[in-house]
């Protein structure tokens, strides 16, 4: 076989390709985290990470561990036994977040729209009728049903309610607007194998100066690895971290970061709209039908309803023939849907490339889309070249 498990090209919604630069900076020679080089690299790192939030005075703590150590840092740290949590959940990442919450709030209240659909501020207001909450946990990007959330309108309802607000922006923070400061979010998290283009392995949390005024008063989380003060005070004795930080990926981080600013965090932005306008247009133009509802598409990954008599297991068998690598449906979605991720170093040599992988690969198990998909996609890059 041409393509083996060592030649594949991602298009998942994370892990995701990575940038040559960086894994040049991760084969640099190791310095100990607690050396001045280091030390030096990290504080960079924290600065050049902050705007990717949409903010200058949160502060930043750069966890190792996955995007769930960073949820869970991001909740536990911000409440406390006593206290009631609204979850917000509409897919699997949501859920997740409700799933922590239950391990440490007293109360846990859920708000949930179906699979597909997004979460409203309406909803939120409702919840606040029936009870109240010290936290609204949400997902900015819900990565398994391609559904952007309206992060700026749920903050206003929770603050209208005296609630703070931690979002998940795990596929959103570098691939589209997180804007912390002027949408007056709390907490924000994030992990390094989607938009950030690095491999798994760290967490991000940001938080706001209320949102760290209130982790300083309240009782310590029963955590000591996800316990966020012992960071701050890390970082505040000019330590770096409390903990041996994963360095090598720490490295990735702050080349990948570098690529983020030269390019412009806007013009980025702007790309990872371009290229999720192309597969969105292009999976239409192929007869498909879009997985999300229509007005909150994501712009970092998409789902795609799986045809009629199209199987996901000969689908997934067929592009992998390819060398191409997409991602099927999680939870009651699975064998429904397939997701195609469009982030990082995305750009249009991979939207041609996915979409006509897809086209052929549908051909081959017999639905034929007469190249429609790959004719829009050449339509719309060829007006921005």
């Amino acid at each position: 076989m041409l393509y083996s498990t060592d030649n594949t090209v991602l298009f998942l919604p994370g892990p995701v390709a990575m940038h040559p630069r960086v894994y040049e900076a991760m084969n640099r020679p190791i310095y100990g985290h607690r050396t001045d080089h280091f030390r030096k690299l990290y504080a960079e790192t924290v600065e050049m990470i902050k705007p990717v939030f949409g903010t200058g005075e949160a502060d930043a703590y750069i966890l190792t561990g996955s995007g769930t150590l960073g949820l869970e840092a991001g909740i536990i740290n911000f409440i406390e036994p006593g206290d009631a949590v609204i979850s917000m959940s509409a897919g699997k990442f949501g859920e997740r977040s409700s799933q922590i919450a239950r391990l440490y709030a007293k109360e846990v209240i859920e708000v949930k729209s179906p699979y597909g659909s997004p979460l409203l501020p309406e909803q939120l207001e409702e919840a606040f009728e029936k009870t109240s909450a010290s936290l609204v946990t949400i997902t900015h990007n819900e990565t398994s049903t391609g559904v952007l959330n309206p992060l700026e309108d749920i903050v206003k309802i929770a603050h209208k309610h005296g609630a703070m607000v931690m979002a998940d922006t795990i596929t959103s923070a570098g691939g589209d607007w997180v804007k912390m400061d002027e949408w007056d979010v709390d907490i924000a998290v994030s992990g390094s194998q989607k938009c950030f283009g690095i491999p798994p392995g760290l967490a991000f949390v940001m938080a706001s100066k209320k949102a760290v005024d209130r982790m300083m008063s309240i009782q310590r989380p029963p955590s000591y690895y996800a316990d966020l003060v012992r960071f701050k005070n890390s970082v505040e004795k000019g330590s770096g971290t409390p903990f041996t930080p994963a360095i090598t990926l720490v490295y990735g981080l702050h080349e990948s970061l570098k690529l983020v600013h030269e390019e412009g965090l806007e013009n980025r932005i702007n790309r990872h709209r371009l290229m999720g306008k192309v597969i969105r247009e292009a999976a239409l133009a192929m007869g498909l039908t879009l997985f999300a509802k229509e007005g909150y598409y994501s712009n970092t990954v998409t789902a795609i309803n799986i045809p009629e008599g199209i199987e996901w297991k000969d689908l997934n068998k067929t592009l992998q023939k390819l060398g191409v690598i997409v991602a099927g449906g999680q939870g009651s979605m699975k064998g429904k849907i397939f997701r195609v991720g469009h982030m990082n170093i995305f750009g249009p040599r991979e939207a041609l490339l996915a979409v006509s992988s897809v086209e052929t690969a549908l051909k081959k198990l017999g639905y034929d889309t007469n190249a429609q998909g790959t004719k829009r996609a050449q339509e719309i890059l060829a007006e921005t070249l």
